[in-house]
């Protein structure tokens, strides 16, 4: 098919912390160039300034600084009439974007749309009202493609929606999502869209169930990664970047991820904790809702020694979560539910063993290349611990499967799939 103009909402590509959802935003853009259509992102940040200062807008997200107490209130009693008073928003491109400074790694202000506090606004226009806002442009727009069910529309446009889970549905006490709004959103989403596009075939069969679609409407492109594998030169100084973070290389276990209930954290620290094991768990993501329930309290709780075998390292840039899963034992990664599970495949793309439940679409990424947990088991968990800690065979065998695993799941196998749900648009 021809190529096509295709706007991509940009809410959640460059967020400065984000893990999989950014991700693939990152990648569908790349592919989609990739199949010859010209790529747009649709921006609600702020409006730039000028002058030689890095600009927010530039990351095309939604990141306002965190008010408290009157300011909290007052901040959001005006988005709440923003979104009341915006039944539709208009997107223009920023004038003068080559003069702006962008940073690293964000889209070129050129390929950008702005439309200020835009998802700030649809959100609080659907919560309040349960209508989607409309997004206008005067320029030419033949696709806008949602990489998540946001309240967004644009009329005699083509609409692509990826929904990844329905984890607020089908676990509704591990976020925070209001949950009405949720099942009304994603309901309205599918409804509007051509073409419905998910990471799974257990997301798939979720979507199907939960929402009764028809699964025809359904396509599942699966996901990559844009890590790459280490070179000879940067496995030379693992050492050197590990002893960084004070850690030696198969002398840690590591987990990637958000801070939040559906990780299963308090279970895993709990189960590694059990284990008769060397070395620390290290654990890499930002905190996250109800982190504090989850693992907050562990100060309280564990005594000296124990505290000594977890470490904390918070968000960490991508180019050392490649080293630091090269440099791990194993991934733990016992997830309640994962709509893919991309640390998963991250961590065989890089040679590293997996433990991981079976939980969603993790048992499809992993295949037989990981060691399976029952995720509501920590007795489960802990033995899986023990028996990769205790057997190099065995690591050795899931680090060359998780390798033959990951590549089907190479961005070549992306691409083919993207192109062929494309296609349905033609």
């Amino acid at each position: 098919m021809s190529g096509l103009r295709v706007l991509v909402d940009g809410g959640y590509r460059g967020l400065a912390k984000g893990t999989g959802i950014s991700t693939y935003a990152r990648t569908l853009g790349d592919g989609l160039e990739a199949l010859g259509h010209q790529v747009t992102w649709l921006s609600g940040g702020d409006a730039p300034a000028r002058g030689d200062a890095l600009v927010d807008a530039a990351l095309v997200a939604d990141e306002p600084a965190e008010a408290t107490g009157l300011r909290r209130n007052v901040q959001t009693a005006r988005n709440m009439a923003e979104g009341l008073l915006s039944p539709s928003v208009t997107a223009r491109r920023i004038r003068d974007a080559g003069a702006i400074a962008v940073r690293p790694g964000a889209p070129a202000l050129e390929a950008t749309l702005l439309a200020p506090n835009l998802f700030v606004r649809a959100h609080y226009r659907h919560m309040l009202l349960r209508r989607f806002c409309k997004v206008k442009t005067d320029e030419r727009v033949d696709v806008l493609h949602l990489t998540a069910p946001l309240p967004l529309r644009m009329d005699g446009v083509r609409t692509v929606v990826t929904i990844h889970d329905l984890v607020p549905i089908r676990l509704p006490r591990t976020t925070p999502d209001n949950k009405a709004e949720f099942i009304a959103r994603v309901r309205t989403s599918v409804k509007l869209a051509d073409l419905v596009i998910t990471v799974s075939d257990a997301s798939k069969a979720e979507i199907v169930e939960l929402l009764q679609v028809d699964p025809a409407r359904i396509v599942v492109t699966g996901q990559t990664s844009d890590l790459a594998q280490l070179t000879s030169e940067e496995r030379t100084s693992l050492p050197r970047t590990l002893e960084r973070f004070g850690l030696a290389a198969d002398g840690y276990f590591l987990f990637v991820g958000a801070l939040e209930p559906k990780k299963n954290l308090r279970r895993l620290v709990e189960a590694f904790l059990d284990a008769d094991v060397e070395g620390p768990l290290v654990l890499v993501g930002g905190r996250a809702w109800k982190w504090e329930s989850e693992i907050g309290d562990l100060d309280s709780v564990l005594g000296d020694a124990a505290l000594r075998r977890l470490r904390f390292l918070g968000h960490v840039d991508r180019e050392d979560l490649r080293r630091l899963y090269a440099g791990a034992r194993a991934l733990a990664f016992p997830s309640l539910h994962e709509g893919f599970g991309l640390p998963a495949l991250e961590a065989m793309r890089l040679g590293c063993p997996v433990i991981a439940s079976h939980a969603g679409g993790l048992g499809e990424v992993c295949g037989t290349a990981a060691q399976a947990v029952d995720p509501l088991e920590r007795a489960s968990i802990t033995r899986a611990i023990e028996a990769v800690a205790g057997d190099a065979a065995l690591r050795s065998r899931l680090r060359s499967a998780g390798l033959v695993q990951a590549e089907k799941y190479s961005a070549a196998a992306y691409l083919e799939k993207l192109r062929a749900a494309y296609a349905r648009l033609a």
